[in-house]
């Protein structure tokens, strides 16, 4: 006003010396002119100043919690039915995965979805798709229940029990509709992620990035997951250093917060009786200190209480804990309305994410090799440029690389480049740990028993595996192999092995046992085969036996003995179960022939051949049907025990060939025609009722006339569920050798 009132008389001075009527035509038009500039600053700061009481930008905040953070969608309902509109999401661990994704643009029906039609079990399990793994590894894989790195020469702990790849392959799914954006801020909601950076034990949040990223770091809870690396830093879960991420949201911009606390309580003195639950309450301690200051900065704080009596790990009451979060939002629908009409402007519409579609891939990026070159990792993801890919066929290719035994970890990136086609980034974690494995295993008949395996790689040379197998309990077996594959990648390998191999063996006549002895095999063995190809593994090997009778029980039916001999063997074998404990679907099939004889300066005679084979047949997502053959054909009448054909037996090539209702060694003989016919039931997740037939001859001299009355038949029902020690059976059986017979087994054979 000061400044119109000095230009006005400045101008009036000016125009003293003009006629009275040029200057009061002036005065009006200046003052027409300047007046109304005035007023429409003014008009204009008022409109300012109303625009500002009256828009409320909301953040809101969601905490961790582990799965009880799946409350969180039924939050954001009750947000969208009130109309509020949300300017800044702010999650951190399990908050910041259903906040990343609703920033992204999923809808909630879209989020209970996931959080209803997805196994997170399946999710946080890391056994890699067995149709992938090498023909080595599916001779010796899933035989053990833990697992230990060996570094600098000790035995330690393992960073997490999880790797996190199945996790990282989801995330990067759901994200697939960004993976070229990389400023949060440009999400349909601005969005940021709380991470804990392990060396300096300070917050990390991402605003900026690649979301699967910034998500896998932010849930990567300690000794759960292992630590997650982004450029040279670990990150673990955000909510040991900021649980609930108020002042980040504030830093966005946002001036009214909205806070969603499902976090884990401190637990009563009662409930404090384990070392688990005392460890657990002194993380607890410093979480919730740190959620007090930060629902102190909070405008609106909602605590889910009903969640206190669950558990962060009890992914398998998603749906309860999606109702608990509607109830809750209900509670709270008349605040949210009143915050949503002091908004100048509504939500904008959620069309939600559609389906993913297919990219026109031109190149490969391959980042973090050095073992494994470029050639080997484009082979096994059998890449064509120009090819359009969608999540489907990215994720069987990268399951592919996992599964090799070359590789710990695998994330994927889906980039844009300047030819308007797409680039896929793979980015690799090498495995180059030694390993220590220990299995376990238990059966009614043996007790028992214990595995004890260690893995070293390149140890004695570039290109190269060292695996040392002890078993311990009532067959004793001790293995070295080694296993030369030179150029890292190639598909052919010549192994190396010797194996000292014992057990108590008992001896039937007529149905009942007459004698007892142990059988000791000293063996030397060379090979060469396909082993690392994932399909149809042909070995051709020769190997030296030095084989040993002790009597223990009645010599006079089997006597000590002592003779040594050398073979050559030929093999064939196509395994696709899709896994080893309780296959669904696949067949496995087995062709073996041996020789021993003078012509190969062996000074025993005899021939052993088989064929085996087992399928599974899925009919429906719950039910297989599954059948078996295996015929055993032997020639020369020293023929050495090591070659006659056993059921019930575990045999390193066969597995455990089984013929129910009868005792181990009970059927053994020269040669073997025998079949089953079956059907598997899986009523609840891994668990299983199956109901089997069986049928067989048990032969001295091998014939094909069927129809004399030297069948054996059996039957068998078994109960069992897949278990942290492997399968889990107990099997009834009833058969023409026995009336009944029940067995109890856990573990995977070994």
């Amino acid at each position: 006003m000061i400044s119109f009132i000095f230009w006005q008389r400045k101008i009036w001075h000016t125009l003293a010396m003009q006629n009275n009527v040029l200057r009061r035509v002036f005065l009006v038009f200046i003052t027409i002119i300047v007046g109304s500039s005035f007023f429409s600053v003014n008009l204009h700061a008022e409109n300012f100043e109303t625009e500002l009481a009256d828009t409320v930008r909301v953040g809101l905040v969601l905490s961790g919690g582990g799965a009880l953070g799946i409350a969180h969608i039924g939050i954001l309902e009750a947000l969208e039915e009130a109309g509020v509109r949300i300017d800044y999401i702010t999650g951190t661990s399990m908050g910041s995965l259903v906040g990343g994704l609703y920033s992204i643009g999923y809808t909630t029906a879209q989020l209970s979805e996931i959080a209803i039609s997805n196994n997170f079990i399946d999710l946080f399990t890391e056994s890699r798709d067995r149709r992938y793994i090498s023909n080595y590894e599916k001779l010796i894989e899933d035989r053990t229940i833990a697992s230990f790195p060996i570094n600098e020469k000790r035995i330690d702990l393992p960073l997490g029990i999880i790797s996190g790849q199945n996790v990282y392959t989801f995330l990067s799914r759901l994200a697939w509709n960004v993976h070229g954006t990389e400023d949060f801020s440009q999400f349909p909601i601005p969005f940021a992620a709380v991470a804990t950076d392990l060396e300096t034990g300070k917050a990390e949040v991402f605003r900026s990035g690649y979301l699967p990223d910034a998500l896998r770091a932010s849930i990567s809870i300690p000794s759960a997951f292992a630590p997650h690396p982004i450029g040279d830093k670990l990150y673990i879960d955000g909510g040991l250093i900021r649980n609930i991420p108020v002042q980040d949201a504030i830093e966005m911009g946002a001036n009214y917060t909205i806070a969603v606390d499902v976090s884990t309580p401190l637990l009563p003195k009662d409930s404090l009786n384990s070392l688990a639950s005392i460890l657990n309450q002194s993380i607890i301690f410093r979480i919730q200190d740190y959620n007090v200051i930060q629902k102190n900065l909070a405008d609106y704080v909602i605590e889910v209480e009903e969640l206190q009596p669950y558990s962060p790990a009890d992914f398998d009451k998603a749906e309860l804990f999606l109702e608990i979060g509607r109830r809750y939002g209900k509670k709270h629908l008349d605040k949210f309305r009143e915050i949503a009409a002091m908004q100048s402007y509504p939500p904008p519409p959620r069309p939600g994410v559609g389906e993913t579609g297919a990219l026109p891939v031109n190149e490969v990026i391959i980042n973090g090799n050095t073992l494994v070159d470029d050639e080997f990792i484009l082979r096994l993801l059998d890449f064509t440029p120009g090819v359009s890919m969608n999540p489907d066929i990215i994720e069987e290719k990268v399951t592919r690389l996992y599964s090799s035994q070359y590789i710990n970890h695998v994330t994927y990136r889906i980039r844009p480049n300047d030819d308007y086609f797409y680039n896929l980034e793979i980015n690799i974690v090498e495995n180059t740990t030694d390993e220590f494995r220990v299995g376990l295993r238990y059966e009614s008949g043996t007790q028992a028993s214990l595995l004890l395996e260690t893995t070293f790689r390149d140890l004695l040379h570039r290109g190269s595996l060292t695996r040392f197998e002890s078993r311990l309990g009532d067959r004793m077996n001790f293995i070295a192999d080694h296993v030369y594959y030179g150029a890292l990648g190639s598909r052919f390998a010549m192994i190396s092995s010797i194996q000292f191999l014992t057990e108590d063996v008992d001896w039937f006549l007529d149905g009942d046992g007459v004698s007892r002895f142990k059988n000791e095999i000293l063996r030397a063995e060379i090979a060469a085969g396909n082993y690392f190809s994932t399909q149809n593994l042909f070995t051709i090997g020769i190997r030296k036996d030095f084989n040993n009778h002790t009597n223990k029980i009645n010599k006079e039916f089997i006597g000590a003995s002592s003779e040594n001999y050398h073979s050559l063997y030929v093999r064939f074998i196509r395994d696709d179960w899709n896994r080893r404990g309780y296959p669904t679907s696949g067949r496995k099939l087995v062709l073996e022939s041996l020789l021993s004889d003078e012509l190969l300066l062996s000074p025993v005679n005899f021939t052993a051949s088989q064929l085996y084979y087992n399928g599974f047949y899925p009919v429906h997502r719950n039910i297989s049907f599954t059948n078996t053959f295996w015929f055993s054909y032997t020639t020369g009448r020293e023929l050495p025990w090591q070659y006659w054909a056993s059921p019930n037996r575990f045999d390193h090539t066969l597995d455990y060939t089984r013929f129910a209702g009868a005792r181990s060694f009970e059927l053994t003989t020269r040669n073997i025609q025998m079949g089953s016919i079956g059907i598997q039931f899986e009523p609840f997740r891994h668990r299983f009722i199956g109901f089997d037939f069986y049928a067989g001859r048990f032969l001295d001299n091998w014939n094909l006339n069927i129809s004399g009355n030297d069948f054996e038949f059996a039957g068998s029902i078994s109960v069992g569920a897949q278990s942290i020690f492997g399968p889990l059976k107990l099997i009834m059986s009833t058969s023409t050798l026995h009336t009944f017979r029940a067995e109890l087994q856990l573990g995977y054979h070994f």
